[in-house]
């Protein structure tokens, strides 16, 4: 049972035809069929069955599919692993960052490290958090910026690389610019511009609700942390949002900012995570290294 067949196995479920199993391998379709006979005689077991021109998994074959994809992913990890090995000098570094992170921390970080190390190349994915640490779970990717530690399982090792502070964001003309304090029923009154619900922000402030014991009028749910921001400086709402991420528009007065009232959730920190079991190449050590004394 070679790495190949199981290939074959795990790109036949994703695409249903041989043809374009064969097209992404860059084999012909004879040897893909090939192989997929073979493997069912090598295991005495069908694993696949046509119907109206199509290849589908048979139970025996969704049996092995979830041993054939780990099989696989671990196989690219790997390979990937020893070709980082080779030099600091070059190779790539590919890191997966949620969205605020993504946006306002890692740029910066990455084009520090780029001017350390001139001859690799930096390959950055902004994803929803959630699906961060899925894929780190998964092995389909390594390395990821997160904001916050919260949440992650046991399976993950994780280094702070800079604290952040939340805050309730507004225009500088909106009536909490001129107050002292704030109260938590005046603040849950106005209407909020949320974010979505799987975001570490959103999860901030939906905490800070129940904790204070308070429900606050969801005016508007957006998918995009800068779609949020844009609507924060439109005015006539607040929101919750990272003091990394609205620093420049705290700097020039396209927004202010106060803390919020009541009992705090506590703030958040952006950190970079890896699995335990997987052991950093020199070049995601010393991206490591460079991101843990950034802050």
């Amino acid at each position: 049972m070679n790495l190949v067949k199981l290939q074959i196995l795990v790109l036949i479920e994703k695409y249903k035809k041989v043809t374009d199993v064969a097209a992404e391998m860059g084999l012909k379709q004879p040897t893909v069929s090939f192989h997929m006979k073979s493997l069912e005689s090598e295991l005495g077991a069908s694993l696949f069955q046509y119907r109206s021109g199509r290849v589908l998994l048979t139970d025996a074959g969704r049996a092995l599919h979830q041993y054939a994809v780990r099989m696989v992913s671990l196989a690219a990890e790997a390979e990937r692993a020893v070709k980082q090995f080779t030099s600091l000098a070059s190779g790539n570094l590919e890191l997966a960052a949620s969205s605020i992170p993504g946006n306002y921390l890692v740029p910066k970080l990455l084009s520090r490290f780029m001017q350390q190390h001139e001859g690799i190349n930096v390959y950055l994915s902004v994803l929803p958090d959630e699906t961060i640490r899925e894929r780190l779970r998964s092995r389909e990717i390594q390395l990821a910026v997160l904001h916050s530690a919260e949440g992650q399982d046991d399976s993950f090792q994780t280094q702070v690389i800079s604290a952040d502070e939340m805050v309730l964001a507004f225009t500088p003309d909106h009536p909490f610019a001129g107050m002292e304090q704030l109260t938590v029923e005046a603040v849950a009154r106005e209407p909020w511009v949320q974010h979505e619900a799987a975001s570490f922000l959103r999860g901030a402030a939906d905490q800070w609700a129940q904790l204070n014991n308070v429900r606050v009028w969801n005016h508007a749910v957006l998918g995009s942390p800068e779609a949020v921001k844009s609507m924060l400086c439109a005015g006539g709402a607040v929101g919750v949002y990272s003091m990394a991420g609205i620093a420049a528009e705290a700097a020039t007065g396209r927004l202010a900012y106060a803390k919020l009232p009541g009992i705090q959730p506590g703030d958040g920190a952006f950190v970079l995570a890896w699995r335990k079991d997987y052991t950093l190449s020199p070049l995601q050590k010393a991206f490591a290294q460079m991101a843990g004394t950034s802050g």
